[in-house]
């Protein structure tokens, strides 16, 4: 037997709906405008610690598959054109704030370090900068902490991890994009795309 609903009834089911859906909407406005205050950019001086911890631009994300390549070799005749290609303009430095300091990008910076060490193991005269790097990107790598999941196959009759597994990643071509928009602004276009030069 259901009981007639009572005009007091009906009053509090709109007043409690109209609280739930005005809190919903609070909550959504709310996380919508911490996004935009977050995104963009407050003015710092660039001077001493005053600047942003990361470039003022909200990066979308790709897809990549980590897989197996004959590029980037350690020994072979085209390595070094290929280890110094992955450099934008300006060896990924930008320079920021009204008197253009100089920042360099942490994706740089972990392409650098690869590129050291390789050459490193190639000449098999490891030195401090090779030290650094390999320093360097192992806190980097903590610091990302990726959780993706690579399972583990049988190779050969051993086992192997298969990190041909997909994943959404940062847009890197962005932060290439913006390094060598920087650096044209800076040097009217004129520079190499050594990072080494600039290290």
């Amino acid at each position: 037997m259901h009981r007639a609903l009572t005009v007091r009834d009906a009053v509090l089911v709109v007043l409690g709906s109209a609280f739930v859906l005005t809190s919903l909407l609070s909550v959504i406005v709310g996380q919508y405008h911490a996004r935009r205050a977050a995104v963009r950019p407050r003015e710092h001086t660039f001077e001493g610690d005053d600047y942003p911890a990361y470039y003022p631009h909200e990066l979308g994300t790709v897809q990549l598959t980590p897989e197996n390549t004959i590029h980037y070799q350690i020994y072979y005749s085209s390595a070094e054109r290929e280890w110094e290609s992955i450099f934008p303009a300006g060896g990924g430095f930008v320079r920021l704030g009204p008197d253009q300091r100089p920042f360099g990008f942490t994706l740089f910076h972990q392409l650098h370090c690869l590129s050291r060490i390789r050459e490193a193991v190639n000449a098999r005269k490891p030195t401090q900068h090779v030290h650094h790097c390999l320093n360097y990107l192992r806190q980097t790598i903590l610091c990302d902490a990726n959780p993706t999941l690579e399972p583990i196959i049988p190779i050969l009759n051993e086992l192997d991890v298969n990190s041909e597994v997909p994943r959404v990643c940062m847009d890197w071509t962005e932060v290439y994009r913006l390094a060598e928009e920087n650096h044209a602004q800076q040097t009217g276009g004129v520079g190499g795309t050594n990072a080494s030069t600039y290290l």
